[in-house]
């Protein structure tokens, strides 16, 4: 692989929400293609996300991380990479769904929102001691899962291996970068697991609170909004 970096960013809220600074991004892009592997790390599932790249200036990415991580897909092919899926075997999503329909706070999102994967819930103003409760009741079922809250909304269930960080590590070492060559960007909780494994962190103006209490070395907070802020956190990490 040519590519000495790679940029693994969130759409909606991040890259999604300023037409003009997309575009300017995506002329940005266009000249660096060769030295920026681009992923695109979305809550969305992997047909929505092509959706957007067909219907907006987003450009063509090398691979997408969907449904908070629980899935990964190379773009040019659109096939799943094998390798991942075999990090989540043993899930059973129906289970999941059975073992918390006691919990009347979380009420299932649509069906065009879950998949075999990733068990999806509209859940707001969940407290930290109802997240541990609803963990409980899961371990006691017997699954071993992974929970994201984010914008004190979404409770996303997913396998114990998978969330945007996870397969955002998978990514880059499959494609032999150091963490210091991969810059992340997000707006919201479910991106906040991108900012670990020393990878260089990119936080939007425009997130939601609970990123936004995101600190330490390899955080930077741009006081842009949406892809303007991405370029703005590109250009401070990388000074391109």
């Amino acid at each position: 692989m040519g590519a000495r970096r790679i940029l693994i960013s969130d759409l909606d809220g991040t890259l999604l929400g300023d037409d003009a600074a997309l575009a300017e991004f995506a002329a940005w892009h266009a000249a660096r293609r060769a030295a920026f592997r681009l992923v695109y790390a979305s809550g969305r599932l992997y047909e929505s996300v092509v959706e957007s790249i067909r219907t907006t200036p987003l450009p063509k990415p090398d691979a997408i991380i969907s449904g908070v991580g629980s899935e990964i897909h190379d773009f040019q092919t659109g096939a799943p990479w094998p390798e991942w899926n075999r990090n989540l075997t043993g899930w059973d999503a129906a289970g999941v769904r059975d073992a918390l329909t006691r919990f009347s706070s979380l009420e299932l999102q649509p069906e065009e929102f879950l998949s075999d994967y990733k068990v999806s819930y509209f859940a707001r103003g969940l407290s930290e001691s109802g997240l541990i409760e609803i963990r409980h009741s899961l371990d006691e079922a017997g699954f071993r899962t992974n929970l994201v809250y984010s914008s004190n909304r979404d409770l996303d269930v997913l396998p114990a291996h998978a969330d945007k960080g996870q397969a955002a590590r998978h990514v880059a070492e499959a494609w032999e970068l150091k963490p210091c060559d991969v810059l992340t960007s997000g707006d919201s909780g479910n991106d906040a697991e991108m900012m670990s494994y020393d990878f260089k962190g990119i936080v939007v103006a425009n997130a939601q609170p609970e990123l936004r209490e995101l600190s330490g070395p390899n955080v930077y907070h741009s006081r842009l909004s949406y892809a303007a802020g991405v370029l703005d956190g590109i250009r401070y990490w990388c000074g391109e």
